[in-house]
């Protein structure tokens, strides 16, 4: 039985990947009070307690318009973190599976980022998580063990403090709403995701050492994502369209986020479905559990 060690435990990923049933993986979740990925000491003193074979990185700095003036909060969780913790588990032969993102990318693209394609961030969260990814591999250079890179966008839930509880909230007060219509990206659901890393921490040779991309299919725009939550709830919400100049944020958002994860889905053997679809059944599935 393999056992795994999840990073970031009580974050919207980190709650996911514990719940998580998978034959032959015993999991264990510790979050920065327990494991602060910027202390060397207590990375060291967790995977010695623990003896993980292999490590899930869910523990991120996300705070994207607050790293543009808080630099070096972001880069010390986001890069240094990440080469600490890769350095130890590397010198341990333990596998890492580690979380990034689709920042890394300047989203001036027009079909779906690959992993091949070379990274551009245009802002200090994307340079930071870039940085952890370039840390990772070369912490694994000469190493054993495994490490896998997984870029996410607009990674969502159906619970917790996301777009998708924001976008209820504000529906359901009656006032007016007006949401960007010019970002593209797919949302991603937290569940599916943690099921798909357990499936490669429990079979890490399904997919070679390196930078893969997860998603579903589909594309739209944060509108679009909005209009489509308030449909499936019903809720009839004066809903309005407006440029990412018309609403500014310090910090750059990609216009295009959109990531191929055909490639992963096909080696971890998970079937890539729309994004709607996934919605429809997370939604349907939060609503029989509760």
């Amino acid at each position: 039985m393999r056992k795994v060690l999840v990073t970031g435990a009580k974050g919207q990923l980190g709650s996911r990947l514990l719940e998580c049933v998978h034959p032959g993986l015993q999991v264990v979740g510790l979050d920065r009070e327990v494991l602060d990925l910027t202390d060397s000491d207590s990375v060291d003193s967790a995977l010695q307690a623990h003896l993980p074979d292999v490590v899930i990185n869910a523990a991120a700095y996300t705070a994207v318009d607050q790293a543009e003036t808080e630099r070096d909060q972001a880069h010390s969780v986001n890069a240094t973190g990440a080469e600490i913790l890769a350095r130890a588990c590397a010198q341990r032969g333990v596998d890492l599976i580690h979380i990034s993102t689709d920042y890394v990318f300047d989203g001036t693209g027009s079909r779906p980022y690959r992993p091949e394609d070379s990274p551009r961030p245009i802002g200090a969260y994307g340079a930071s998580k870039l940085a952890g990814e370039r840390a990772v591999q070369a912490a694994f250079e000469a190493a054993q063990a495994g490490w896998w890179v997984i870029r996410i966008a607009w990674l969502c839930d159906v619970r917790g403090q996301n777009f998708m509880q924001t976008m209820l909230r504000l529906g359901r007060s009656g006032k007016a709403l007006k949401v960007v219509n010019d970002q593209y990206g797919t949302p991603t659901f937290a569940r599916p995701f943690a099921e798909a890393l357990m499936n490669l921490a429990a079979h890490p040779h399904a997919a070679a050492r390196g930078v893969h991309h997860y998603s579903h299919l589909g594309q739209t725009t944060w509108h679009g994502f909005a209009q489509a939550i308030f449909d499936f709830h019903g809720l009839e919400v004066n809903l309005a369209a407006c440029s990412t100049s018309e609403y500014p944020t310090p910090a750059q958002r990609p216009a295009y986020s959109c990531l191929d994860g055909r490639e992963f889905a096909r080696l971890i053997e998970q079937e890539q479905r729309d994004w709607k679809d996934v919605m429809a059944s997370e939604l349907k599935r939060d609503q029989q559990e509760n």
